[in-house]
């Protein structure tokens, strides 16, 4: 339910009108429709990378729920794996990954978090120099 009343605050904060719809909110705005799609609890979480854009190096936290196998890689623009940030088990608590772009050219990056049970996050990284 906390995603709905976002998505409606949102929505009352941008001068929409709202309207109650199936599976969250429809707000009526030039156009615009935010559906709630999943409110599943999540086993972890992972933060957006800070710095983003970064130069040589930046952080990302992961936060698990409960004790769980995690692997977090970064992946380059065509998909390939390119760094290994955590593979194995995590008990609860929230960590700090840094993510040492060093030697790694300029570009767009994905930091992918998979849990055991197949549940994956994903975030977007811009390397520049």
């Amino acid at each position: 339910m906390t995603s709905l009343l976002r998505t409606l605050a949102c929505a009352l904060l941008l001068g929409a009108a709202v309207a109650p719809a199936s599976a969250g909110a429809v707000v009526d705005r030039a156009e615009l429709e935010l559906t709630l799609i999943d409110e599943t609890p999540k086993p972890f979480r992972l933060s957006t990378a800070r710095p983003n854009p970064f130069t040589s190096s930046t952080r990302l936290e992961l936060s698990v729920d409960a004790t769980t196998s995690i692997r977090v890689a970064v992946f380059d623009a065509l998909g390939r794996e390119v760094v290994k940030l955590q593979e194995g088990t995590l008990q609860p608590g929230t960590y700090s990954l840094r993510l040492d772009a060093s030697n790694l050219p300029p570009g767009l990056y994905l930091v992918r978090a998979t849990d055991g049970r197949g549940t994956t996050v994903t975030r977007s990284v811009a390397l520049s120099r």
